[in-house]
């Protein structure tokens, strides 16, 4: 009776070893790294890039840089994202990650949406990107190409005239930074002279 016991336990034994010995010698799926949704994680010099993606504007011809950013150091860094396409093509994205969560792309966030052309690239497609900031090496990845199909991103669709009104608002900018500086240096000539005139 003993030596029925002893069998089953050693064959039950068995059984369950050979059941699960696989996990022993193979490394388990759920333990390895994974960006949960369409896009790409990547960390550069203490930057989380999160669910990195390019999602294509109306004409198909020029691209969102879409992502999440978590920088949990102390201060800015500045981080250069360069897409290389067929042949030499290339665009190159360059942004300032605040500290803390942001997001980028989003046209009704606070960072305008920076886009890139490369020719000949298209939705549903991957782009070899290149990420670096000034005091760390270059670290690789292949990005996704995406287009506002899925509903969850057809926010960042951005329209055709979106480049153009991002040039003008910025001419906007340095017009009027230029006239305020003059009406500052006239101002500051108009109260010298005052001040000399009281003076005499």
């Amino acid at each position: 009776m003993k030596i029925r016991i002893a069998s089953s336990i050693a064959l039950a034994a068995a059984i369950a070893l050979g059941a699960s010995g696989c996990t022993l010698i193979a490394p388990q799926a759920t333990l390895i790294p994974y960006a949960p949704s369409d896009g790409v994680d990547v960390t550069v010099d203490g930057v989380n890039v999160r669910n990195l993606m390019l999602i294509a504007d109306e004409t198909g011809e020029n691209f969102n840089v879409v992502f999440s950013s978590v920088n949990l150091t102390d201060q800015e860094h500045d981080l250069t994202i360069t897409f290389t396409g067929k042949g030499s093509e290339t665009a190159r994205a360059e942004f300032t990650i605040p500290t803390g969560n942001t997001r980028f792309g989003n046209p009704d966030g606070a960072e305008v949406p920076v886009l890139v052309s490369i020719p000949g690239l298209e939705a549903g497609q991957t782009v070899d990107a290149y990420f670096q900031t000034p005091k760390s090496s270059e670290k690789q990845q292949f990005i996704p190409v995406l287009n506002g199909e899925h509903k969850e991103y057809a926010a960042y669709v951005l329209p055709a005239d979106f480049g153009k009104k991002k040039d003008d608002a910025s001419e906007a900018a340095k017009k009027q930074a230029a006239e305020d500086a003059k009406a500052s240096d006239t101002k500051i000539n108009d109260d010298n002279s005052t001040e000399s005139d009281s003076n005499e």
